[in-house]
């Protein structure tokens, strides 16, 4: 259980990294060495490490970048390999992400997000309420 713990602790300092416009510290939670991609709502497939965290960094450097609190995390292990389905909380919306991860120099690190709206009507479980910071994870 402690390896599912590592990852939904990696998978919050993905959140709190873009809770905190912490640019750096998203980056340093890519993976260097693997092949990494991310699928932003409503955008094509950015493909590679630079375009993936160049993405990021934009989003965080915007006057308009959203809040996002992340809801309902459930990590799965597969060797070396996790992901994490989870949703998240975006100015009133709803979305429903899976951020995958590896294993790399001994850590957890993200080699793909994607995000997608959910409508109300699509969820299996309603997401937490909670007043705490953005970035929670609830497993």
């Amino acid at each position: 259980m402690s390896r599912e713990i590592d990852v939904l602790e990696a998978n919050q300092a993905f959140y709190r990294a873009f809770a905190a416009r912490d640019a750096n510290a998203l980056d340093a939670l890519w993976a260097k060495r693997a092949p990494v991609a991310c699928v932003h709502p409503g955008w094509d497939v950015l493909d590679g490490r630079a375009e993936v965290v160049g993405s990021f960094r934009a989003i965080l450097e915007s006057s308009s970048s959203p809040d996002i609190r992340c809801t309902e995390a459930q990590a799965r292990l597969l060797g070396e390999v996790a992901f994490v389905t989870c949703h998240e909380l975006v100015a009133g919306a709803r979305l429903v992400a899976v951020n995958l991860f590896v294993r790399e120099d001994g850590a957890w690190r993200l080699v793909h997000h994607q995000a997608t709206p959910l409508p109300p009507s699509q969820a299996r479980r309603q997401p937490a309420e909670s007043t705490a910071e953005s970035g929670e994870y609830r497993s």
